[in-house]
């Protein structure tokens, strides 16, 4: 015991020591659903699983939880699950326990609550939000998007106009359903709209809607987006491709909440929440001119950052999984060999979910057997390929080349790209020893004299 400081806490005979006298735990009881402290931002974040015992957190090597943060204390705090809730007891922290920007020493804290130790950002969450991924179809395994998966059901409630942003793929429609189905408004319709793929002298007949003999062609009249979202959300995609005149129309809605169809001679109310969606760098388009600052600032008073693919490789596992469920009914039985699950996950999937979707259907499609191998994933993804795209990968290729016994005609056939590309792709670079050399023939042999 004299080992030890203020601060720190060991366990001994089932009660937590600190400093020089013994407090004994609380009462554990059974938690309903699992929670998971996220540890960090981004795709560097850590998950930690909370159960029903006490997890104590800190730079120790004993701790359930080790920080390698020179600001968190030996024994910073501890976790224990308490009903509904989780309870937070600091353990005379140096620097203090953060909860929601308010420093406690003991707090009980629910799902979405944010935390800081020192320099290091925890968030607290439901583990598996079941609910969200059954009724929208969100798969996901990973600590950025069950951070977003919380955010959706902190922010579902309010009738603010929201912004998802991310790129194209990531699923922003389906957290605009989520954000819906979870809300008040779930009864009332979700309509579907994307400002990128209208012709501009329809645009804002299909906003607000038009009377009869409105225009030529108007032989009936029209309700608009807004009028058929009524009660309920619109969801408003590729919201930068919106011109300027019509942005200006838009936000005279946000700001009346009034519509006038094309040809009408009076006004209408609308409650509707408006969610808004961009893979675009809205600001730097605010910037340029060729968005409205004020518009801006009115579709996004809440903003929700999906992020890509790439970042959130755990989830790659569960998608394919989820997909190849999806596929049975349609081609069957499905699994994947140990090489196409590696240059599955070795690619970087600039088409997100929805092109790792694509290339899992047309290599089930085309593959001669149950079994999915290396040859169909990376032969799908040649075939899906798009320009800037950098399929295949060179991961990919060398899987096939190897399949082929390093027969560049054969694999390249395989991938459906010349041979010549292949071979470039894969053309060793010049590697130097200590003493200034190319190592290896293979190096030598490729690289030209100066």
């Amino acid at each position: 015991m004299d080992a030890l400081r203020q601060g720190e806490a060991v366990e001994e005979g089932g009660d937590r020591v600190l400093g020089s006298k013994t407090e004994p735990l609380l009462p554990i009881a059974a938690c309903p659903y699992p929670m998971v402290l996220i540890v960090g931002e981004g795709p560097e974040a850590r998950r930690r699983p909370l159960g029903r015992r006490t997890v104590c957190i800190g730079t120790a090597g004993t701790n359930d939880l080790v920080l390698h943060d020179r600001t968190v204390s030996a024994y910073h705090c501890r976790f224990e699950t308490v009903d509904r809730d989780v309870l937070v007891c600091d353990l005379g922290s140096r620097n203090g326990t953060w909860v929601d920007g308010v420093r406690v020493e003991s707090a009980r804290v629910a799902p979405g609550a944010r935390l800081r130790l020192g320099r290091t950002d925890l968030r607290l969450l439901a583990r598996q939000p079941e609910p969200i991924a059954k009724a929208t179809g969100i798969v996901t395994a990973s600590a950025a998007m069950l951070t977003v998966l919380s955010e959706i059901e902190r922010l579902a409630r309010l009738r603010w106009p929201a912004l998802i942003r991310g790129e194209s793929g990531t699923g922003k429609e389906l957290v605009a359903r989520a954000l819906h189905d979870r809300g008040p408004r779930a009864e009332g319709p979700f309509v579907a709209l994307n400002a990128g793929g209208l012709p501009k002298h329809l645009i804002e007949s299909e906003l607000f809607g038009h009377e009869k003999g409105s225009f030529t062609g108007a032989v009936v009249a029209h309700r608009g987006v807004f009028e058929q979202a009524h009660g309920g959300t619109l969801f408003m995609d590729e919201i930068a491709e919106l011109p300027l005149d019509m942005q200006a129309r838009l936000l005279r809605v946000l700001e009346t909440w009034e519509i006038r169809r094309v040809g009408a001679e009076s006004s209408t109310l609308v409650d509707v929440r408006l969610v808004c969606a961009t893979h675009q760098d809205l600001a730097a388009m605010v910037t340029a001119g060729s968005f409205r600052l004020d518009l801006y600032y009115r579709i996004a008073r809440l903003a929700l950052d999906l992020p890509p693919l790439r970042d959130r490789a755990s989830d790659i596992d569960v998608l394919i999984q989820h997909f190849l469920d999806q596929l049975r009914d349609e081609v069957g039985p499905r699994s994947l060999a140990d090489d196409a699950r590696t240059a599955l996950l070795a690619y970087r999937w600039p088409g997100n979910v929805r092109e790792l979707r694509n290339v899992l259907a047309a290599a089930a499609v085309n593959s001669c057997g149950q079994v999915i191998t290396a040859d169909d994933v990376v032969a799908a993804m040649g075939k899906l390929a798009t320009a800037g795209s950098t399929v295949p990968s060179a991961a990919a290729m060398s899987l096939v080349l190897g399949e082929h016994g390093g027969n560049l005609s054969a694999a390249a056939r395989a991938l459906g790209i010349p041979r010549t590309t292949l071979r470039d792709k894969l053309k060793p670079r010049q590697s130097v020893g200590y003493g200034g050399t190319p190592r290896g023939r293979v190096a030598q042999r490729m690289t030209k004299p100066a």
